[in-house]
């Protein structure tokens, strides 16, 4: 009983809320830089793939001869083709579109790390350990695609898309479901997320269904995917906002 009172004891001594606060300030610290590197790489996907489709010489799957970049006939793969759709060299804009997409998955990457730190405590840790590890494999296949473009690499493009697609659509559903159980600002994001998903879901779907047609795409299919791109970067920069002003000390305390 001794021993146990004097455990108690020490780990409630000066020395052991000093070492708790130092982690807590270290865990607040880290968080911080997650969220400033989240919004940070956001932006370079918006620099880079707006220089990206100001070089892009033209061409898109409904009208292959069009002259310059169409923000709705065009996916965002189309800008990392080193030949575009129209058969004009396009390596230095492909350059700028593929450094564009890796700053998309770090900010993604930093999302799926950052986002579990605003589920409530009755979310167990093993939800969050899940859309951590899905998120990291979506992360990894959305770094993967630039580098597999569908002028040579054909079906095999659409299908590692779809599949990282797949992976951070499970891990978004776990954390619009955790985020419901918030209150406040919380609980906006899990509805903004769901919308975001729901949006994604519709996008994929359609892409998968014409996955292996041989017709034009339509133009249904790369509209929809700026408007899921739109909702989802707004999911992200709203989780970072959140944890910028939430209390350190709350979030970090939460397994």
């Amino acid at each position: 009983m001794m021993r146990v009172c004097e455990g108690v004891r020490r780990r409630s001594s000066p020395t052991s809320a000093l070492c708790v606060g130092a982690s807590v300030t270290r865990g607040a610290v880290r968080m911080r830089r997650s969220a400033l590197a989240l919004l940070g790489s956001w932006l370079g996907f918006l620099g880079f793939t707006a220089l990206s489709m100001r070089l892009y010489p033209g061409g898109n799957w409904v009208e292959p001869r069009a002259a310059g970049h169409r923000f709705l006939y065009n996916f965002f793969c189309d800008l990392t083709q080193p030949v575009s759709l129209s058969g004009v060299d396009n390596r230095l804009g492909s350059a700028f579109a593929r450094v564009g997409m890796w700053c998309f998955a770090l900010a993604l990457g930093a999302f799926f790390w950052l986002v579990p730190f605003l589920f409530t405590g009755r979310v167990s840790a093993r939800v969050r350990v899940w859309v951590r590890g899905l998120g990291l494999g979506a992360v990894l296949g959305v770094a993967l695609v630039p580098l597999l473009p569908s002028q040579r690499f054909g079906p095999f493009h659409g299908l590692l898309a779809l599949t990282a697609a797949g992976l951070g659509t499970l891990a978004a559903l776990l954390a619009v479901v955790a985020l419901w159980r918030g209150q406040g600002s919380v609980r906006f994001l899990g509805w903004l997320g769901a919308l975001a998903l729901a949006v994604g879901v519709f996008d994929a779907a359609l892409f998968a269904q014409h996955l292996s047609d041989h017709a034009p795409t339509p133009l249904l299919v790369p509209a929809a995917q700026k408007v899921a791109a739109f909702l989802l970067s707004a999911w992200m920069v709203g989780v970072a906002c959140c944890v910028l002003r939430s209390d350190p000390t709350r979030l970090t305390r939460r397994p």
